[in-house]
Order: structure tokens, then sequence, then C-alpha cells
């Protein structure tokens, strides 16, 4: 009953969130060229609806007791995580900004309490309700504005920490490096401190999924030969490990992210009138 009035409630929302449709579209259309429109229509409207799911169910994550929680969580991919602790690695989650990605911060940090970077809510309410439920099972978070030198110093001391690098901060901090065949301006952040720290990073995606009705975490292995001596071809890399996981579940992918809002050229790909 509770993922029906959330799907409701993001059906609701499609039809009348104008501005977000549009930014989804636009991402679809750069990302699959191929799909037609129906196709682009219906993942956008899909995409509204996991959104209303998860929201309905963050009260498990505020609320719930933590076996009713985690029940509704699957981990795959522990092996991976494991393999390079035992190498001696820290290690970085480079995680994929899905609409569940909260489910999956609990599925990890109930093995292995993490840290990872945190923006302030403009309600005040609301920020209590996101932060403490992202502080669960021991789990840390940070004000993004306190930048490298937090990463640094977690990672140095053998925390485990979650990192969004796939959003667009503008072309003083990014590299332009291809998703989906398009060129997008990337944070070349993890390669510098999986560099500095001697630190592996390892992809991770969280989505609900209908067959075993459960969010599933899954943790990918460890990047081949990463870092590089090259911010381009890390950030490439990056970027594929994205794409790899969001093929698993498009519709659950955050388009709603204006993904690529720097442009080479200077233009405004996300205008609506």
């Amino acid at each position: 009953m509770r993922h029906r009035l959330g799907m409701a409630t993001g059906r609701l929302a499609w039809r009348f969130n104008h501005k977000r449709r549009h930014i989804i579209d636009v991402n679809l259309q750069r990302c699959f060229p191929e799909w037609t429109q129906p196709t682009r229509d219906r993942v956008n409207c899909q995409h509204f609806q996991e959104m209303g799911r998860v929201i309905f169910d963050l009260g498990l994550i505020w609320f719930g007791h933590d076996k009713k929680l985690l029940s509704a969580i699957e981990l795959s991919g522990w092996a991976h995580y494991q393999a390079a602790r035992a190498e001696g690695k820290n290690i970085i989650l480079h995680v994929a900004h899905s609409a569940a990605l909260d489910f999956g911060a609990m599925a990890v940090g109930s093995r292995e309490a993490g840290l990872g970077p945190y923006k302030e809510a403009k309600n005040p309410l609301v920020d209590w309700f996101v932060s403490r439920g992202r502080r669960r099972f021991g789990n840390a978070v940070f004000e993004r504005r306190d930048g490298m030198i937090a990463y640094v110093r977690a990672l140095k001391k053998g925390k485990l920490l979650y990192t969004l690098s796939d959003e667009d901060h503008g072309p003083a901090q990014s590299v332009f490096a291809p998703f989906f065949g398009q060129p997008k301006a990337t944070l070349p952040m993890v390669g510098r401190l999986a560099k500095v720290t001697q630190a592996a990073v390892l992809p991770v995606m969280t989505y609900y999924d209908e067959a075993s009705g459960k969010y599933q975490t899954r943790i990918g292995a460890a990047l081949d030969n990463f870092p590089s001596n090259d911010a381009i071809q890390d950030a490439t890399q990056l970027n594929m490990a994205l794409e790899t996981m969001i093929r698993c579940a498009p519709e659950q992918y955050m388009w709603t992210l204006r993904l690529f809002r720097t442009q080479q050229d200077g233009k405004k790909i996300y205008h609506y009138r």
C-alpha cells in the first residue's frame, strides 16, 4: 500500500512538474538517442514514480527498527570490498546518484560505518530527519564545503568514504569526459583522492527490484589500473562505471540533475519556457 501511494504521488507530480520533466527528457535524449520519444516519456514517468516510492519508504530509514529496515535491502558484491581491504587498501565507494542511494548507505553501514558528504537542507526539519537517517549504523556526514581536506583526512584514518561525483559543478572544478557518449563536466576529485591515499575505488548503485520486492545494493569490483596519471582518462573510467550501473535500472537514476549544464560552447540546453 505504501508503494502504491508513493508511485501514485509520483505520477501526479510527473503530470504537473513540467520543468523537471523537461530536464529528464533533455538528459535522456542525450544519453539514449536510440530511444523513441514514447520510450523516453515512459522512463520519465517511471522515474517520478520511483522517486515517490522512495520518499514514502524514507520512514523506514528515519523511524524503522534496524531489523525491519535491513530486511528491505539486499547487499551483493561485499566480497569485492573485503578483497580490497585484504590488500590493505583504503576504500572509496563511487556511488551512482540513484533515487534509493540512502538505502545503499544503510546496507553498507550495517557492515562497516562510512563517511559521506552532505548538503544541508534549507528546511531545518527536513534537514534534521535526513541527516539523522544518514547517521544510522554509525555512519557520519560532513559538509561538502569542507572540501578535499576532509576527504583525505578521513581516508588516511582508514574510514570508508562515499563519493558522488556525477553532478556538474561547473568548468572551474571539472574536466570534460564522455558520459553515454556525450562530453560532460566531471569532477576529477576521485582520482586525486585515490592517488593521495592509495585507495581502491568501487562502484556502487542501489535500486528497487520488483522481482524481490527489495532495494538492491550492488558493489562492483575495484576499478582496474585506477588512478592513472591522466585526469581525463580517470574521469572517463568513472563515468563508464556509472553507465554500467545505470543501465541496470535506468528509470531509477537521478535524471532530474542538470548533468550537462556546463557545455563547452557555452550553450544552455536546459532552457525551459
